[in-house]
């Protein structure tokens, strides 16, 4: 008999939406897109772990890079264009991709759809997690240019929100917290022009490996890239992902 997972395991687990166990199981079937996780300020593809862990799972190819320098002294846009860099020397030029931009991560995938990428149609769909597409009052305050691409009314930001445009035909998805003490006031992160889902998640940085947000992203990935082989896909995956995404709908409210 395996032994139980402690209390404090377990309430994190529950309570936090961390803590996920993936069960060993079969190769998965391939996918048709790959996907690239964005990072955000003073963080590294390392942050994405227990999410590229799951996707990994599911038969996703996934890059996470690291992007410098990471305090965005620079700005975005520097930024999305190393970003471009790294998906061109993973992926290839063309190669389909799904974006999932964490923090300032979400305004540099935002800023690659928009701006920077070669051709828009390669990209199948973008996620934001905690992004303050309205900016932060944090940045606000931020002594260095760069940063202050993300603070509230930045020229920045009102060129990236008045192209609506590319919005059209690219699904996209936030997430965001009303707890977020990054994000000032939290509910910057929500996308006006998509799909928002409210999580009750406790800190900024909790939300990348909070279940509710990587399990409703497997969940909408799937309906953007089917497996090539689909009656390979093990039934205990698809029973896992029904159940999830069931508890999702009780728990969080749809924005």
């Amino acid at each position: 008999m395996r032994p139980l997972a402690s209390p404090l395991a377990w309430l994190a687990a529950v309570f936090l939406g961390v803590g996920i166990v993936p069960t060993a199981r079969a190769s998965p079937p391939p996918r048709q897109v790959n996907v690239v996780l964005v990072h955000g300020i003073w963080k590294t593809g390392k942050i994405f772990g227990p999410m590229m862990h799951v996707l990994e799972q599911e038969g996703y190819a996934c890059c996470a890079p690291d992007l410098t320098p990471n305090d965005c002294r620079l700005g975005v846009r520097d930024l999305s264009r190393k970003l471009a860099a790294a998906i061109d020397a993973r992926f290839g030029p063309s190669a389909p991709v799904v974006l999932i931009g964490f923090s300032m991560g979400g305004l540099v995938s935002r800023d690659y759809v928009e701006n920077v990428v070669a051709d828009r149609r390669r990209v199948r769909g973008v996620f934001l997690i905690a992004s303050a597409g309205q900016g932060t009052l944090w940045a606000n305050l931020s002594p260095t240019a760069g940063q202050r691409d993300m603070a509230i009314g930045s020229p920045f930001l009102g060129a990236l929100n008045a192209d609506r445009d590319p919005w059209k035909d690219i699904p996209l998805h936030a997430y965001w917290t009303p707890l977020d003490l990054m994000i000032v006031p939290a509910v910057n992160s929500r996308w006006p022009q998509g799909q928002a889902t409210r999580v009750l998640c406790p800190a900024h940085p909790l939300m990348v490996r909070n279940r509710v947000v990587i399990a409703d992203i497997a969940a909408r990935l799937t309906a953007i890239s089917p497996a090539v082989r689909r009656d390979t896909a093990p039934p205990a995956a698809a029973r896992q992902r029904s159940s999830t995404t069931s508890w999702i709908n009780e728990v969080n409210g749809r924005r």
